[in-house]
């Protein structure tokens, strides 16, 4: 069976990388780290990729604001990304990743191609690391989210975690098409309708703020029965999901 590709994308301070890497690795994917500048300087091309993750982390120190000059630095292969996710091609941002498709006006999708929202400080003003209660939105398009129970649980770590957009029409198509595929029960951080995660209108392209690789394994969950501790958790099934799409 075929071994999708997968680049998982680096900057300075990306940190959750490995683990990313690995839940694609588990689940039938060979996956590549491969640093932002490597695609600049031409080492490596996008296009030759079947998935994209840019995983969690302080890209750049989180200067500016968070995935700010990541974003920046995409710019050059604006074109390359844009096709990628044009073409159908799963991509998903998780925390770090999720601010970087912001910043890049690549999430929300919309005409212009511009940023539209922002993810900001948390309402509390400093970082929250936590367990957070997720609803899944069974009407959305999100690849990612396929077969997942009404409600899970990941961990939340961030300071810049809620999502706000200014433009009431562009809210209104986040919500008219279902492209909120994830909200908090108990929201943490202030984010508009209690967002966690957005998709694009063909669900290929997804960015949340809770990290799915960290409860990939049942075992990874602090409260989780012993008997359950060998079996995958609900974080497996966003990276399962993303290689049988492509296969």
């Amino acid at each position: 069976m075929k071994r999708p590709r997968a680049i998982i994308l680096r900057g300075t301070a990306t940190n959750c990388d490995i683990e990313t890497a690995s839940s694609f690795k588990y689940v039938g994917a060979e996956p590549e780290l491969v640093h932002i500048n490597q695609l600049l300087a031409g080492e490596r091309k996008v296009l030759d990729y079947d998935l994209m993750a840019f995983p969690g982390g302080f890209s750049y120190g989180d200067d500016i604001s968070a995935g700010k000059i990541y974003a920046v630095k995409m710019a050059k292969l604006a074109g390359d990304f844009k096709a990628f996710i044009k073409g159908g091609r799963p991509v998903i941002g998780i925390c770090n990743g999720f601010q970087i498709l912001v910043k890049t006006g690549l999430l929300p999708a919309n005409r212009a191609n511009a940023q539209v929202s922002t993810l900001y400080t948390n309402d509390c003003g400093h970082f929250i690391a936590k367990w957070a209660r997720l609803r899944v939105n069974k009407k959305s398009p999100c690849i990612f989210t396929k077969g997942l129970p009404d409600e899970i649980e990941l961990p939340v770590a961030h300071g810049e975690g809620k999502f706000i957009v200014e433009d009431k029409r562009e809210l209104a198509a986040i919500t008219g098409g279902d492209l909120h595929a994830l909200t908090y029960a108990d929201n943490p951080n202030g984010s508009m309708l209690d967002i966690a995660g957005i998709c694009s209108p063909a669900g290929t392209c997804f960015g949340l703020m809770p990290h799915p690789e960290r409860n990939f394994f049942a075992w990874q969950h602090p409260d989780r029965p012993a008997a359950q501790r060998g079996a995958e958790a609900a974080g497996y099934q966003f990276f399962r999901n993303a290689v049988d799409y492509v296969r």
